[in-house]
């Protein structure tokens, strides 16, 4: 079964404009999906469903069996815990050092799954180490420069071990070298078993990851 399942989905303005014409995608486990269309054909939106901030017409997006349009308030927390989510505009918390913002998801995440404080610590460490960060640790977000911004926003959609991973447009304001670095660390972070939504309309970078590692494509029309 499918982590999402999305089926036949068509919303929009009018029907002779709809936003999304019959859209079907289904997300396996393990998948590097890359989710394509140019500028407003429903890529945000899309997010959007998936992470139910929008509610989806009923029967056409599923998380596993389960129809996401009938999710009730505590059941939409429970499965946006489930997710990681990489922002274009990074959602850091300004008021906090590199170190603090990787471990806040893991503070506030479901309570009982044994993360002590040494267990946040060592997982904070690692993922600082996975991303090159351990001389920013003390930064407050504010001082750091965009690529730098943008491992923490990843290492932060990581550190909690989500079911999947939605990267939405991460590599729109960053030039084309730190858009392959960014691209390099969520194909690790693939390898590792974390499964990727990569949200874009680049098609060099699609082809660079191409060219590196199995991806599946889905385009958006």
């Amino acid at each position: 079964m499918p982590l999402i399942d999305i089926q036949h989905l068509t919303r929009g303005y009018t029907k002779q404009q709809p936003l999304f014409n019959d859209f079907s995608f289904q997300l396996e486990e393990k998948d590097f999906c890359f989710v394509m269309g140019r500028s407003g054909v429903g890529k945000t939106t899309l997010v959007k469903f998936l992470m139910r901030q929008l509610v989806p017409p009923l029967r056409t997006v599923f998380h596993g069996k389960d129809d996401i349009a009938r999710y009730s308030d505590t059941e939409v927390q429970k499965y946006r815990r489930r997710i990681g989510v990489v922002f274009q505009d990074f959602k850091l918390v300004d008021w906090k050092n590199v170190e603090q913002n990787l471990s806040y998801p893991l503070q506030i995440s479901d309570p009982g799954r044994g993360k002590t404080w040494w267990s946040i610590k060592d997982r904070v460490t690692k993922m600082m180490h996975l991303l090159w960060l351990e001389a920013h640790s003390k930064q407050s977000a504010p001082a750091l420069s965009w690529w730098e911004k943008q491992r923490v926003a990843i290492g932060r959609a990581l550190i909690n071990e989500p079911e999947f991973v939605i990267a939405d447009e991460p590599t729109g304001n960053l030039d084309r070298d730190s858009s392959k670095n960014i691209a390099d660390i969520l194909i690790e972070s693939n390898k590792l078993w974390n499964t990727i939504v990569f949200i874009t309309h680049d098609q060099q970078l699609v082809d660079y990851v191409s060219a590196k590692h199995p991806v599946k494509v889905v385009q958006i029309d």
